[in-house]
């Protein structure tokens, strides 16, 4: 009997934002498995869910921060085959990821050969950052019948451009690296006092700028902005 691979959203940094059925999950697995970067100590999702896996046997998939799409599939082969081998010994597996598994996360990557090779699995979906983020600055993603896109504002800024213009409402996650473009670019469009962000939502080192003005250049890889152009 193979064993259950679980991708588990720890949500976006406060331990009480994950769920009730993540947490009896991780109780109930085999193994935890977390992703991390070299050199990094544990990951951010690992200390999240650190109070409820004590003692629990952990698998660390060291994964790239790295443009080299070969790497990266290197990585994340690497990664499954680690799984797969926990698997097959019928080990249940479950795979943490900061906020949703279904948004920008590194799981879907090692998730997909795993599902596509026959293995049983489950996605238990976490609170995401856009929705932690439009929390805390008190205002809705999207009302009535507005657009909605959600990007990374890592994309050329041209296209950064076009998606905002074509959209009622945009968020931008991870702009940390060219936020003073963004911001250029928001002024040059007249929405600078339509957005708003927040970098590192619900985690202890949490900064919120409901006017994107105050932002300082010292900015967290973990920034989610929304700009509200239909309100």
């Amino acid at each position: 009997m193979k064993g259950k691979f679980y991708g588990i959203g720890t949500g976006p940094g406060d331990p009480e934002l994950l769920t009730l059925k993540g947490k009896r999950l991780l109780e109930e697995c085999d193994i935890v498995a977390a992703p991390k970067t070299k050199g990094e100590k544990d990951s951010t999702a690992l200390r999240i869910v650190a109070p409820y896996i004590e003692g629990k046997p952990l698998l660390e998939l060291v994964l790239p921060m790295t443009k080299d799409r070969q790497k990266l599939e290197e990585a994340w082969a690497k990664g499954a085959e680690e799984i797969k081998a926990l698997l097959d010994e019928g080990k249940n597996v479950a795979f943490i990821t900061l906020g949703d598994p279904s948004l920008f996360s590194t799981f879907m990557y090692v998730f997909r050969p795993l599902k596509d090779a026959g293995y049983p699995w489950e996605i238990v979906p976490g609170i995401n950052a856009p929705s932690a983020t439009a929390a805390r600055l008190g205002c809705g993603l999207s009302d009535w019948k507005e657009s909605l896109a959600v990007t990374a504002a890592t994309n050329d800024l041209e296209d950064l451009r076009e998606t905002i213009l074509s959209h009622d409402n945009t968020v931008l996650m991870k702009g940390a690296g060219k936020w003073s473009n963004i911001a250029a670019l928001l002024e040059e469009l007249n929405l600078t006092d339509k957005a708003g962000a927040v970098e590192c939502c619900t985690m202890p080192e949490e900064r919120a700028f409901p006017d994107i003005r105050e932002m300082p250049e010292d900015l967290s890889y973990f920034l989610t902005a929304i700009i509200r152009k239909g309100q």
